[in-house]
């Protein structure tokens, strides 16, 4: 039965464990992947199974004995990668699915404060997994229903579009591929390749060709004969007109798509998307959909200016090329071969006593190519300033992590130097490790362990995934973020300044375990110096200190501070930068200062961390973040401080004002976006690389 997804199926019938009467589970039962499965009758069956040729295992519902199509989903997302599942149902009447260590995966979040509540799951015959009271055998109030969370497949008794009572949109998404059950989200503009569209691989979406830039300076472009884009995120009027409905999307910068609510009698009311715009499809329809888009592709864009634009770009692209090509061209003559230079960073770091420390393992690029199935596209992870980044599997069932140089990197041998001469020898729980690297003509690599849940941001900053990030999950990750910033500071035999620490560069291992990754712009000290002064200030605007960016000096305080925003963006769940609050004009420093000064420190907290957070916790770790981002250095903790203040309850220092902090009004003029000041010296917005 290898290869076969419902060998489970197969297995459970065998052994006589299915019972078509067992058609629902209570609060003290439970479904383990690979015992039993709940039966409707003749119709449908609801187990664990592993889609196509995956070994990804989810919760569905799928037809008995007629097709064995899977017709619902559970944890579409979030899959499992063994067969260690628990699905059972919550005495407040949620349905928890659990990975082997007993985690939430995935949950109705249909929990429900009522006396005498004995919450029981059943799946009728109709396909519909409800959450319902014992009592209430007529299922006339029911907890929850999988009818109001739909995957690709329509069910008789299934219902569609807004309910104007609980305000929920219920609309189908598909399958990403056969392999692969999670929602495709498209976006404006087909870009569907090298293959993708012909094998059904909806995955990539759409992309657009230009960004949107707001501010006036988008367009709209209109759209017939398709149907109206997925209505989970909208916004309607019943009294606007086509006219006002575009004036009130295009002052919205989150808005996507605007259309008449009414097509009839010529059109009326308005209706509004925010965010992706998902499931449009050709379709005979005589509705319009007018699609926000840069000004750069609008049609009433003027000749003039497009020659104008055209010349300048020309000009500026040959000047570019021409600054490339002599960059380049310098820095091939001065620049070690690959090879030379990894053997001379090897050497550095294997001589005498150092000799035991060094585990830096050299990989042939013909491994490297079959461990990453010839790098390819869908090995791929990502891509930053090093280059591509491909997902491997070694020969013992490892699997790894491989930064290949792009040939377009202009800081690729600074980045690699650092990463060997750093990483290789830091070793730490809180640490991405180092395997080793692939230095072969001119192909330089670096090999990591492999994070399976990629990087914080992605989970933190996710309108849907922030939800497995409950208080005692977002605590443990920021203690174990401090623990590998002290060791980089005070503990490592090498004195570390990481100055790139941001979500994006938090690694999360298999048990959501925090490692801190990406040490290109890492600097290192003697165990004498405590800081230095550069005139080019690389990082992250959001995260970069102010003594960082306005003159150029760096020290270990410079990762508190970094730190230090880390800490807000985890508690609320918001982005320092591009945090915007309609009371007033500060970033998120300022609005968590001002929610401490009135004593309402509580309100930062994002909302899914309610019910999980622990208060004393949550006020602990907004107060140690305002610490870590004071204006001034020498009001900032060192890191050895700030694991100590974690580690116990005793009193702490009142923090001061923070750095970038503005007391102007919503209806003052401040600095524009994307621009900070500080001591009236302003910046631009940085990247790292």
């Amino acid at each position: 039965m290898k290869g076969n997804h419902y060998s489970c199926l197969i297995f459970l019938q065998l052994l006589h464990i299915i019972s078509a009467e067992m058609d629902t589970i209570g609060g003290n039962e439970y479904i383990r992947d690979g015992e039993t499965i709940i039966s409707s009758g003749e119709m449908f069956e609801l187990g664990f199974f592993s889609p196509g040729n995956s070994k990804n295992r989810y919760l569905g519902i799928w037809y008995y004995k007629i097709s064995q199509t899977v017709v619902w989903v559970a944890n579409r997302e979030i899959p499992l990668n063994n067969t260690s599942g628990v699905f059972k149902v919550s005495s407040q009447g949620s349905l928890l699915l659990l990975n082997g260590e007993g985690r939430d995966i995935w949950s109705s979040n249909s929990s429900v404060l009522v006396g005498n509540l004995h919450p029981v799951a059943q799946l009728l015959d109709n396909g519909n997994l409800v959450v319902r009271n014992e009592s209430d055998i007529d299922h006339l109030n029911l907890i929850w229903q999988s009818f109001d969370h739909p995957c690709d497949h329509i069910l008789p008794g299934m219902k569609f579009g807004k309910d104007l009572v609980s305000g929920r949109d219920i609309a189908l998404s598909s399958w990403k591929s056969l392999d692969d059950p999670s929602p495709v989200v498209l976006r404006v503009l087909n870009h569907y390749t090298p293959e993708e569209w012909n094998i059904a691989n909806w995955s990539s979406g759409c992309q657009r060709e230009k960004p949107l830039d707001c501010m006036n300076r988008d367009g709209f472009q209109k759209i017939t004969g398709v149907t109206l884009p997925d209505s989970r995120k909208t916004w309607y009027n019943v009294s606007m007109s086509l006219a006002e409905c575009k004036r009130e999307c295009k002052r919205n910068c989150s808005c996507t798509a605007y259309a008449n609510l009414d097509v009839r009698n010529g059109g009326s009311g308005c209706l509004l998307w925010f965010g992706n715009l998902m499931d449009i499809r050709d379709f005979e329809e005589n509705q319009d959909l007018y699609i926000r888009i840069a000004m750069t592709e609008s049609t009433g864009w003027s000749k003039k200016r497009k020659i104008i634009l055209v010349l300048l770009t020309s000009v500026g692209v040959v000047l570019v090329g021409l600054t490339l090509a002599v960059l380049y061209a310098y820095k091939k003559k001065n620049s070690p071969r690959p090879g030379n230079l990894v053997q001379s960073l090897v050497d550095d770091y294997t001589d005498g006593s150092q000799n035991k420390d060094v585990e830096l393992l050299s990989f042939s690029l013909a491994k490297i190519a079959k461990y990453t199935n010839h790098f390819s596209v869908s090995n791929k992870l990502g891509e930053g300033g090093f280059g591509p980044v491909y997902k491997g599997v070694m020969e013992d069932g490892r699997e790894i992590a491989v930064k290949r140089l792009s040939e377009t990197s202009t800081q690729g041998f600074d980045e690699f130097e650092n990463e060997v001469r750093f990483v290789a020898r830091l070793q730490h729980r809180n640490l991405v490790k180092l395997f080793g690297y692939c230095a072969q003509g001119n192909e330089i690599m670096l090999i990591y362990e492999y994070m399976p849940n990629r990087s914080l941001d992605t989970f933190l900053f996710d309108e849907t995934r922030h939800l497995m990030l409950d208080w005692p999950l977002r605590f443990h990750i920021i203690q174990g973020i401090s623990r590998g910033l002290l060791y980089l500071h005070q503990d490592s035999r090498l004195r570390i300044i990481h100055r790139d620490l941001k979500a994006s560069n938090i690694l999360l291992d298999n048990d959501m375990n925090p490692k801190i990754s990406d040490f290109g712009l890492a600097r290192r000290f003697k165990g004498y110096e405590t800081g230095a002064k550069t005139k080019n200030v690389v990082g992250t605007y959001g995260y970069i200190s102010p003594e960082y960016a306005v003159h150029g000096f760096f020290s270990i305080k410079s990762d508190v501070f970094s730190f230090g925003v880390l800490v807000l963006e985890i508690v609320s769940g918001m982005k320092n930068r591009g945090f915007s609050h309609h009371e007033h004009c500060d970033n998120l420093l300022g609005h968590a200062w001002r929610l401490y000064k009135d004593d309402k420190t509580l309100e930062l907290v994002s909302e899914s961390l309610r019910k999980s957070c622990i208060v004393s916790e949550v006020l602990r770790c907004v107060h140690i973040g305002l610490l870590c981002v004071q204006n001034h250095v020498e009001d900032r903790p060192t890191m050895s401080f700030v694991v100590l203040m974690f580690g116990n309850e005793g009193m702490l220092p009142p923090p001061k004002q923070p750095a970038f902090f503005s007391e102007l009004e919503p209806n003052s003029t401040s600095s524009k976006p994307g621009s900070v000041s500080v001591n009236e010296v302003t910046i631009t917005s940085l990247d790292a690389r």
